[in-house]
Parts: structure tokens; sequence; C-alpha cells
């Protein structure tokens, strides 16, 4: 037959996968809080002589190659902040943008905790964690 066009089964089959709606996405699974030590950062005790914040250096995580924080939001909850880091010495980094100082960090071990996931801060205090300083 002169005039009519052929199409290939997979031409066809493409066309007829490109129809089907996908199912709705599954509800995102509820995963119980993390117990973290955090740290209350205070100015001016926190600050250098610049006024850059300076925090421990293991509580620098690394999230696509950049570098950041986790701060505790008001709602318990881990958010990863970016930071620009300046000076180093073995056991603080000095924060040159990305913290004022009034924040509350998570501090490692990090397994386990991801942007929005939620923090119970442990009930017992020591110097330097949450609740005191």
């Amino acid at each position: 037959m002169r005039g009519v066009r052929s199409w290939p089964l997979a031409a066809m089959l493409l066309i007829a996968a490109c129809a089907h709606t996908p199912p709705p996405p599954a509800p995102p699974a509820v995963r119980p809080p993390v117990t973290r030590a955090t740290l209350r950062l205070h100015t001016p005790t926190d600050l250098d002589a610049h006024g850059d914040v300076v925090i421990p250096k293991d509580a620098i995580t690394h999230m696509g190659g950049l570098p950041g924080v986790f701060v505790l939001s008001p709602h318990g909850r881990a958010r990863f902040r970016l930071i620009k880091i300046g000076a180093t010495s073995a056991r603080l980094a000095q924060v040159l943008s990305g913290l004022d100082g009034h924040e509350t960090l998570v501090l490692p071990p990090f397994r386990g905790v991801y942007d929005g996931s939620p923090i119970h801060p442990p009930t017992t205090t020591r110097r330097g964690q949450h609740g005191s300083r």
C-alpha cells in the first residue's frame, strides 16, 4: 500500500509508555530523633579578635563538597548551613561567614544526621553543650 506509513514497534511502545500516569509518591519515612551533643554559641566568648565566630573544627562537615555546620533550629531539627572557613588550628576554626555567634551547633558524630532530621540533645549536659556554658 502506497502512502501508508508503518510505525516501528519501538515507537508505538514509547507512545504507550508516556501515557501511563505514575502512582503518587509515598509519604516520607518517619525517623526517630537522633540524640546528639550540641554546642550553644554566645557572643563575645566565641568570637576572635576580628569579631569572627570560632567553633570546634570537628563541628564542620561537608555536603556536596562544601563546608558547613548543622545548626539546631527552634523546632529541634538539624539544618545544614554553609560557612566560609578562615584560619584553623588543630582544634578550632574561624568562621568568616555563615554564623553570627548565637546558634546552637549539632556536634559529631554526624551519622544519621541530615538536613531536617529531628535532634534530641542529651539529657545530661556538660560545659559547652546545650543548655550550659
